[in-house]
């Protein structure tokens, strides 16, 4: 991405989601678009589409979740755990009524699509989460590929799920890190302090 005040590459700070300009030290901060995602511009592996074989873009959905998104059919790439705790987050905090039950067709089980990193064919089946979608999997690079609007499918299905809060995974391992001593030194006084209690 080239800077809009004075041209020159700008530098993308990819843990933050924004763009910095070391000549004129501006900054450029992609917006969200209406589905939840900050796309960020071609993604420096060149990671390329299996459907339409332009280079994806890097994306943040919902300011946490990273993946790719194709800039012409708009389908989306995640690694298999990404895309996981990304729909339990996101469906814990909506708030909107979910979608009537929607039907997939048949005839996409039977579609080819080849993993963009290892180039094997992906597994196409029946997703066995919430809403009814077809996905591609590879299994050896732990991706999933989604057509465009199958995302919001999933978040937006019915279930029990939906609307019941949870914490962003960035939350609940720092939670977990924090129930845990940092140093070995820590650790071995909440031992003896842990033996000397029990004494008395």
């Amino acid at each position: 991405m080239n800077c809009p005040h004075c041209g020159a590459p700008m530098t993308l700070f990819r843990e933050r989601d924004y763009y910095y300009c070391e000549h004129c030290g501006s900054y450029t901060f992609p917006d969200q678009n209406n589905q939840g995602l900050r796309v960020l511009g071609e993604n420096p592996e060149g990671i390329a589409c299996p459907q339409c074989q332009v280079i994806l873009n890097l994306v943040t959905y919902a300011d946490f979740f990273r993946g790719y998104q194709c800039p012409q059919c708009q389908g989306l790439l995640f690694n298999r755990t990404t895309f996981r705790e990304a729909i339990d987050f996101q469906r814990s905090k909506t708030k909107l009524p979910s979608e009537p039950f929607s039907s997939y067709q048949p005839a996409e089980l039977e579609r080819k699509t080849f993993c963009p990193v290892c180039e094997r064919q992906m597994e196409t089946f029946q997703y066995n989460g919430p809403g009814n979608i077809v996905i591609d999997t590879c299994h050896p690079c732990d991706l999933i590929w989604l057509d465009y609007g199958e995302l919001q499918k999933v978040v937006n299905a019915p279930g029990r799920d939906r609307g019941v809060p949870r914490k962003p995974p960035q939350d609940e391992e720092e939670d977990q890190e924090s129930n845990k001593p940092g140093s070995i030194l820590e650790q071995a006084l909440a031992e003896l302090l842990s033996g000397w209690l029990k004494k008395d």
